[in-house]
């Protein structure tokens, strides 16, 4: 491309390539397979159809990946990257976040970075890897695995039915799961079932299931925090669970507890929740 000139479009069905300059460039390929270059700048990349070659170069550049074929090149140190993919996807070395786009049940892998993985509407699973990662399930049923490093698990309303697997013994490591904005404390509603750790949003089919918790620590997540800034630690996670064993989980369109709960449960919820 000429200098000043920051969007190029590849036409035809023939395998061309396209090369950017030191501006913020858009690069579209073809239906074939194309090479896409953007040189300096933070740059939008899409291949098209095709298997696809996208080099952003320096800046932080952004890709759209819709062939499981598309490669992405990226170098150490080229800015915060970030792939936007409506297929399973890997990320590739030195590029940071992925987002899931559509609806498709797809799946997202990290890399050693720290990754932040978003999933679609759909039933996705999603895997850090190593790194400290943020993933994001969005709705649908999900299988959220952080790998190793400090990884966080967001949740919020909406978010169906999620899973999460731990298996993580490095010592010091802490992993979270935030709720998001629209949860409090007394609408959490923990439960021991079977080997498993669950947490539901009273009111609502929303939970998240964290597996194997009660096989030890490696499969624990150590805190769990609300969007105001209060948490709850691993080590207080069972006094929750057995005050809660003695009742009925509140029925779908209980948004609150009932009032006959609410002075057993909530001084435990306020003395733990901190």
């Amino acid at each position: 491309m000429s200098d000043n000139v920051e969007q190029l479009t590849l036409s035809g069905s023939v395998s061309i390539n396209g090369t950017g300059n030191a501006m913020d460039n858009l690069l579209t390929g073809n239906t074939a397979a194309n090479l896409l270059n953007g040189g300096a700048g933070n740059d939008r990349l899409n291949g098209g159809g095709g298997v696809d070659t996208l080099v952003g170069g320096t800046g932080n550049d952004r890709y759209t990946v819709d062939n499981i074929g598309d490669l992405i090149v990226e170098s150490t140190g080229e800015g915060i990257d970030h792939v936007f993919s409506s297929v399973s996807y890997t990320l590739a070395e030195h590029v940071e976040n992925l987002t899931l786009t559509g609806t498709a049940s797809v799946s997202g892998v990290g890399n050693e970075l720290d990754n932040l993985l978003v999933g679609t509407s759909g039933n996705n699973t999603l895997n850090g890897n190593g790194g400290n990662d943020t993933l994001d399930g969005q709705a649908g049923i999900d299988q959220l695995l952080g790998g190793a490093g400090n990884d966080v698990y967001l949740f919020g309303r909406g978010y169906g039915s999620d899973r999460v697997r731990e298996n993580d013994a490095a010592s010091g490591n802490t992993d979270a799961l935030q709720f998001l904005t629209g949860i409090e404390a007394d609408q959490l509603w923990l439960r021991h079932i079977g080997n498993n750790l669950e947490i539901a949003l009273i009111g609502s089919t929303d939970k998240l299931t964290i597996e194997n918790w009660y096989l030890g620590n490696p499969y624990r997540v150590e805190q769990f925090k609300l969007a105001d800034g209060r948490r709850l630690l691993e080590s207080q996670v069972e006094n929750l669970v057995q005050s809660m064993a003695s009742f009925v989980p509140p029925v779908v369109g209980q948004s609150s507890l009932p009032q006959s709960y609410q002075e057993t449960l909530i001084p435990v919820i306020a003395a733990n929740w901190r």
